[in-house]
């Protein structure tokens, strides 16, 4: 995908790898999470696979990559 295309109002899906907030040398990677740019400053993820009940909001300096990016659509949430 182009990063051009890359919007804080849609839905995308990708694996995420942040730095672990309890083990700062650790990372944590996170495959196929629903993931939205937003709010500004902020990563936010959801994890499909318990039925979009959480919600996690990691802060940029947090996020070392996203990859594997798609577009996420209403199939990504579920709907």
């Amino acid at each position: 995908m182009d990063v051009t295309t890359v919007n804080d109002r849609h839905l995308y899906r990708a694996t995420v790898v942040v730095r672990d907030p309890q083990n700062p040398d650790r990372q944590v990677e996170m495959p196929g999470r629903i993931i939205r740019f937003g709010p500004p400053g902020w990563l936010t993820v959801v994890d499909p696979r318990v039925g979009g009940e959480v919600i996690t909001l990691y802060p940029v300096g947090q996020v070392l990559v996203v990859y594997a990016l798609r577009e996420g659509g209403a199939a990504a949430s579920g709907g």
